[in-house]
């Protein structure tokens, strides 16, 4: 059986934070590794190729080019708060633009296939403007859980994941 524990929430959280170390540095000393990066606008802020990180990073599918040292930072807190609440198995990212799909999914369970596991997620939103959570307990998704006739798909935020996981 292959092993996929570069996955998980605390490896990637490792990945993470190198890569952001990595993108500070690029920038102190005007210089960057030119197969992972590029420079953004014509400043020394660097920005990663998805292409060349996303496995590393466990980003399975991305609409924009880049991925930034905001983004990073974005994937940080989840992986954080992920690992707080149980979430320490399978982890993924979707890095979406405007009007796109995207997503950041961590599962208490490890995978055994290299995709996402069955079982507990945890679900925060992963593009800018958007800010909502939702977990899935027990096989049931929240937004199905809470939905209403006049709020179908309903957006928690992560004062009420807490509770519902309390």
């Amino acid at each position: 059986m292959a092993d996929y524990t570069n996955h998980n929430a605390k490896a990637v959280l490792e990945q993470v934070r190198n890569h952001m170390a990595d993108l500070e540095t690029a920038k102190a000393e005007h210089r960057m590794d030119c197969t992972k990066m590029k420079y953004r606008g014509y400043s020394w802020d660097c920005v990663y190729k998805i292409d060349a990180v996303f496995e590393e990073l466990s980003i399975f599918d991305w609409w924009n080019e880049t991925l930034s040292m905001s983004q990073l930072k974005q994937m940080e807190k989840f992986l954080v708060q992920a690992i707080k609440l149980g979430f320490t198995g399978y982890v993924c990212f979707k890095v979406g633009a405007a009007g796109c799909s995207h997503g950041m999914w961590a599962y208490k369970v490890e995978s055994t296939t290299g995709y996402s596991p069955d079982g507990d997620t945890l679900f925060h939103s992963f593009r800018s403007g958007d800010n909502y959570w939702d977990a899935e307990l027990d096989g049931v998704w929240m937004h199905e859980k809470y939905a209403t006739e006049e709020n179908r798909c309903p957006d928690f935020t992560l004062a009420q994941i807490k509770a519902e996981l309390a």
